[in-house]
């Protein structure tokens, strides 16, 4: 008589990373995005500050920034960007670790169109404030002042030209002509705030030095009737003082 043994062979798994058998592998979470809101939201961005030069028709780089800070309630990734406005706009992506108070560093990118003072927004849902950037003149940059009296603001000598009325947009023959004075030659540029959605402008080059005028041209429409108040300023550097002055604008 014969006694056959029969064994069944039981292959043995051991788990050495990756996927368990039979089960489906599980997709790291990387969407997660981080809840924040901007420092000092509505209005000026707190602790905003810029680095690199903003010259206009000269392309923006990776060192010209924008730093800005925020509260963050929530970790996980957060997408942050401005407008665009005179060509040029902020904007930064990445991800925060942990919560509090910290510093987010947006990178312009663009080309700026014209020498000009220029209010960005950056903004993430109902969170929003705002940061000002002066883009100035290639060299050579005048040297002056925009003359003026006394008051608050001290009132520019000033003439004002052109009807305004509202829902009517403004032309060429919407001006003010404003006294500067000169002391070194070179390009200038002076603008004024947007007010009851107006604002004036004029850039140029100064041949001559000594007392002159400028005519800055309007743009925009008047939204509603009233006395509205303009601060023409020197965009760039003013070394003298004298940056700014008042007008007062009539609009029926």
């Amino acid at each position: 008589m014969i006694n056959v043994l029969f064994m069944n062979c039981v292959k043995e798994y051991s788990y050495e990373g990756g996927a368990i058998p039979g089960t489906t592998p599980t997709t790291p979470q990387t969407d997660v995005i981080a809840s924040y809101k901007l420092s000092g939201a509505p209005n000026t961005c707190t602790g905003a500050t810029l680095t690199g030069n903003y010259i206009s028709g000269i392309t923006m780089n990776a060192g010209n920034t924008a730093i800005v800070s925020v509260d963050v309630t929530a970790i996980g990734n957060y997408s942050l960007k401005t407008d665009t406005l005179n060509g040029i706009s902020f904007s930064a992506s990445g991800v925060f670790t942990q919560t509090g108070t910290q510093k987010v560093t947006m990178t312009a990118s663009g080309t700026p169109e014209r020498p000009d003072n220029i209010s960005f927004t950056p903004s993430i849902g109902t969170s929003h404030c705002s940061f000002d950037v002066a883009v100035v003149n290639q060299d050579p940059v005048a040297t002056y002042v925009l003359e003026s009296g006394y008051g608050t603001p001290n009132p520019c000598i000033y003439t004002v030209a052109g009807n305004y009325k509202t829902n009517t947009a403004l032309g060429a023959s919407n001006t003010i002509t404003m006294q500067v004075f000169v002391t070194a030659k070179g390009n200038f540029t002076v603008s004024t705030n947007t007010v009851n959605g107006m604002n004036f402008y004029f850039t140029g080059n100064f041949s001559s030095t000594g007392s002159q005028q400028i005519t800055l041209t309007g743009n925009g429409t008047p939204l509603a009737a009233g006395t509205y108040s303009f601060i023409p300023q020197i965009v760039g550097p003013h070394p003298l003082g004298g940056q700014s002055c008042g007008v007062i604008i009539n609009v029926n």
